[in-house]
């Protein structure tokens, strides 16, 4: 998970919170499932589609180009440079497997 999607993931969430409107209600809003909004407001990697229509549905679309007016320091490109050259980490450890002779 990439830092900045977490902090727009829990901008969103606020947003859709200070607005009243539960999770599911957007996901309808926005023809989506609550899986892929809850992904969104987790940080978990949604796609720029899924935002746009989140957005849209919580009528929040100038978000947007607040946080592009903000992230002129941010480079895509340097982003997807860090993120090719971040080791990925073992989610879990594998069991040793017995080999049979």
């Amino acid at each position: 998970m990439h830092p900045d999607e977490k902090i727009i993931g829990e901008t969103i969430r606020r947003l859709r919170i200070r607005k009243g409107l539960p999770l599911e209600e957007v996901a309808a809003r926005a023809s989506l499932s609550p899986i892929s909004v809850r992904a969104l407001e987790l940080g978990r990697g949604s796609t720029l589609s899924t935002m746009l229509k989140v957005l849209k549905a919580i009528d929040e679309t100038g978000f947007v180009l607040d946080w592009a007016d903000k992230s002129n320091e941010i480079s895509p490109m340097q982003v997807l440079r860090n993120s090719r050259n971040q080791a990925v980490e073992p989610k879990r450890v594998a069991k040793a497997r017995s080999r049979l002779s």
